[in-house]
């Protein structure tokens, strides 16, 4: 007897490895992925690259996508597979609103089970090739996770993916505060962005910040950051370096 319960995601979930090819390597990827909470709710940032190898070979890749009534996706990693875990997600939130019992989805929810898919792919060996970072707010309680591709998943006050877990969070972990208002949360979120453009090859200077709180979601038009080239470092990288060119 299995102990699934038999929903339509979860139907899908359990047939797709028979019905699709597996990701035995990403081919189309976005990179980092940030978010943190403020005073009123929580925001995540994520540029719009989507990159064929090392070729930037896509410029308006949207990474951040509302789910259902309180919550908010980000995702690194492979386009394709991304695309798929909305799919799921659309089967789920389309189940939970057939009950019509006044209830609804949280983001804590949402997140656990995008653990239970992530891990249960990465059993059979058919990874969906993501991170992601799931934040909400209900009932007044603000909520941000994340999930690696095989699983491994946590809870904090502020969350990153890919170059950002490097570059990114050290940021975070200096100058984040509970109480940041939505225009100091932004500043921040720009100033790791703009550091992340500056190291990580992949990124791309045409970004995009959701926010969500009690009341609505919102995803912010394309735009770009002011930037700076004329350091010493980016004139001539190689200066004193030992063996180099």
């Amino acid at each position: 007897m299995s102990l699934i319960a038999s929903t339509p995601a979860n139907n899908s979930l359990l047939s797709s490895g028979m019905e699709s090819e597996r990701t035995l390597y990403p081919y189309v990827t976005g990179t980092s992925v940030i978010g943190i909470k403020y005073k009123d709710g929580i925001l995540m940032a994520a540029d719009m690259g989507g990159s064929y190898g090392s070729t930037l070979r896509y410029k308006s890749v949207e990474r951040l996508k509302s789910i259902g009534k309180h919550s908010l996706l980000g995702a690194s990693g492979e386009i394709s597979d991304f695309q798929e875990i909305l799919r799921y997600l659309d089967e789920l939130i389309l189940y939970d609103n057939m009950w019509d019992d006044g209830n609804s989805l949280g983001p804590k929810e949402v997140h656990n089970y995008l653990t239970r898919v992530m891990y249960n792919r990465r059993n059979k060996f058919n990874p969906l090739w993501n991170s992601l970072v799931l934040g909400g707010v209900k009932n007044g309680q603000k909520y941000l996770g994340m999930v690696s591709m095989i699983g491994v998943h946590f809870e904090d006050n502020h969350v990153a993916t890919g170059f950002g877990n490097h570059l990114a969070r050290p940021i975070l972990r200096d100058e984040w505060h509970e109480n940041m208002s939505f225009e100091d949360a932004v500043k921040l979120l720009e100033k790791c962005m703009r550091v992340l453009l500056y190291r990580d090859r992949s990124a791309i200077n045409k970004l995009q910040i959701a926010k969500i709180t009690e009341e609505e979601v919102t995803i912010s038009q394309p735009y770009s950051l002011k930037t700076f080239w004329g350091y010493s470092a980016f004139q001539n990288p190689t200066k004193g370096a030992e063996g180099s060119w």
